[in-house]
């Protein structure tokens, strides 16, 4: 599927299925995404030329991975999941200040956070383990990292499982 030049609100309803989904450079002003189990990649290795309001992602017992999320240019993401394993990339070309929720059952979380972005992860509920490479600060259930331009904010509700923060 090839789609057009013009903005866009694209939303994608899928069952079990394996997929790799290559949204770069697309005008996508809206997205939401729904699967169930699957095995799923979604990539933006361009900048969206147009400013996105939100971003949704659901899904069920699966393997997704989310590429180049500062490229999404993107205010508001939300990802749901069942149990799995996840990886969100903020790699990009980060332009203003992004507010991400992340709702999961029992999985394993990889979130990516580029060297030269701002930071901010706020936990809740039952992890099981943390482990954090690279420079963060950490106070209580808040890991923070980088110290100028646009901030990622991460708020993350895990039922139960490993989460590794990764800064690169």
């Amino acid at each position: 599927l090839k789609l057009g030049d013009p903005p866009i609100d694209l939303s994608l309803s899928t069952g079990a299925y394996q997929g790799d989904l290559d949204l770069s450079g697309l005008s996508i002003t809206n997205l939401s995404i729904s699967d169930g189990a699957s095995k799923a990649t979604v990539r933006f290795d361009s900048l969206n030329p147009v400013e996105m309001r939100s971003f949704t992602y659901k899904t069920g017992a699966s393997d997704v991975e989310l590429y180049g999320l500062g490229n999404a240019n993107v205010r508001q993401i939300t990802f749901e999941s069942g149990v799995g394993a996840y990886t969100l990339d903020f790699s990009g070309d980060l332009q203003e200040d992004m507010n991400v929720r992340v709702q999961s059952g029992m999985s394993d979380l990889l979130i990516i956070i580029p060297e030269n972005v701002r930071a901010r992860v706020t936990f809740s509920s039952g992890l099981s383990n943390i482990d954090a490479t690279g420079t963060w600060t950490i106070t209580n259930t808040v890991y923070e990292c980088g110290n100028s331009g646009p901030t990622i904010n991460i708020s993350i509700d895990m039922a139960l499982g490993n989460l590794q923060l990764k800064q690169q």
